[in-house]
């Protein structure tokens, strides 16, 4: 009988994995769904829609900053990611550079106010991504 893999598998890593009888699984709580080894609908653009996702939260949080401390954060940013299982190594890359680029020399902090407007927006935005993940990835019924 194969094993299983519990976190994020891109379609082609599932396709491989097949050839081994290894299935992925997406858990949602204590909740374990197979994931078929084919592309699903939708998958590409939520998970584009997810790293897009983390560049305006690390831009976001990096703009509260005074700007000499920006550069320790994006450093701290990208071993925080790179430690988590949610993401491959060239996307811990990519998504540290456009948090970097969007904050771009931009020399001063963004306000508060300004600030939770933000928030706001990118707390829509993860619960809009939680619900696509659920659909596309198969969660059952809550």
């Amino acid at each position: 009988m194969g094993s299983s893999l519990h976190r994020y598998v891109p379609s082609t890593l599932r396709l491989v994995l097949d050839k081994f009888s290894i299935k992925a699984l997406c858990h949602f709580g204590d909740y374990a769904h197979p994931i078929p080894p084919a592309e699903l609908p939708g998958e590409v653009d939520w998970r584009a829609d997810f790293l897009r996702w983390h560049i305006s939260d690390i831009a976001s949080r990096a703009l509260l900053l005074p700007p000499f401390m920006r550069a320790d954060f994006f450093e701290e940013e990208d071993e925080r990611l790179g430690e988590a299982d949610s993401f491959a190594p060239v996307e811990v890359t990519f998504v540290i550079d456009f948090a970097r680029r969007t904050v771009g020399s931009f020399d001063g902090e963004v306000s508060r106010d300004v600030w939770a407007v933000i928030q706001g927006d990118l707390r829509r935005a993860k619960s809009d991504l939680a619900r696509r993940h659920r659909i596309i990835f198969g969660a059952s019924p809550e």
